[in-house]
């Protein structure tokens, strides 16, 4: 099945926000949130955990990476619930003490607000992006333990960013994957999503699709359960070598040139697809870099 609303998805398992910058909540005794989606919606993602939660505070924020759209509202859940622990992989809570990263994500984010007020978005959280420090960091395959025989499960699985960390819950059969795995389109798609290694992403969704998964939460717009995440992890492989063929063929007629490859990707992959999606400035950072590794592929010979 694929999912598109906002949300109970699974048992104690919800999607909180837009399903397009989405926050993940598995109610347990000591509650879970699973990325913290766009400063913009901080608000309606805090409003639909109290849905779940009432008086209860989360006990845990997991961050997959540190992009501008995966932490944008951590800030705000810690101000909110100050005994909640961040955790990150060590290399996401170096990056979210950086000046120019926390320049870059602030940015990014308010470009987003502009999108959610011309959308009409509410409620609308105003304020600029809360600079937020990582209280744990995971390490791979490491355990949190959240009570009643349920663990969340750390995996570090570096391709689509460096510090990217992955999120298995055994007992519910559930994979926050993210990017690790690509994004899909909602139609059945996939969207390749390596920005630094790609044989080390392949080698994640094939690690992943040996997991006996249920659901499946690639990251953005919308989730996936049963056949459908499964057949995602058999699709995606096929897609990232069909995503590196059509990079090739480009970077070929621009003979080489970055900027222009990636307008060409853009205007075949990113402007066909309906809203909502990807910030055009975040899209294009992560185009040019995706396009990046390919050419450096192709200059070794691979």
């Amino acid at each position: 099945m694929r999912i598109f609303e906002s949300g109970k998805i699974a048992d104690d398992f919800y999607v909180n926000g837009p399903p397009g910058g989405p926050v993940y909540l598995l109610d347990a005794p000591r509650p879970a949130l699973f990325d913290a989606g766009i400063s913009a919606f901080a608000q309606a993602y805090i409003n639909d955990i109290r849905t779940v939660l009432g008086d209860r505070a989360p006990a845990y924020l997991f961050l997959t990476h540190a992009h501008f759209d995966h932490v944008g509202s951590a800030g705000v859940f810690k101000r909110t619930w100050p005994d909640l622990q961040i955790v990150a992989s060590p290399q996401s809570a170096q990056i979210l003490q950086r000046p120019g990263a926390i320049e870059l994500i602030t940015l990014l984010n308010a470009g987003s607000l502009d999108l959610a007020r011309e959308q009409n978005f509410t409620p609308l959280n105003e304020a600029p992006f809360e600079p937020v420090t990582v209280d744990r960091t995971a390490a791979p395959d490491e355990c949190f333990d959240l009570g009643d025989g349920l663990t969340v499960q750390a995996f570090a699985a570096p391709g689509h960013t460096r510090d990217f960390t992955s999120f298995w819950i055994a007992a519910r059969k559930i994979l926050v994957a993210s990017e690790a795995v690509g994004n899909n389109d909602g139609a059945g798609t996939v969207l390749p999503e390596f920005l630094v290694d790609i044989d080390t992403y392949l080698a994640n969704i094939a690690r992943f699709a040996q997991l006996d998964i249920e659901v499946l939460c690639p990251g953005h717009k919308l989730v996936l359960t049963g056949d459908d995440a499964r057949e995602h992890l058999r699709r995606s492989p096929a897609a990232t070598r069909r995503y590196i063929a059509m990079a090739e063929e480009f970077l070929r007629d621009v003979k080489g040139d970055l900027d222009a490859a990636a307008e060409m990707i853009k205007e075949a992959e990113w402007e066909p697809l309906p809203w909502p999606k990807q910030p055009e400035q975040a899209y294009m950072l992560n185009t040019r870099q995706r396009v990046l590794k390919v050419w450096e592929r192709m200059r070794r010979g691979e």
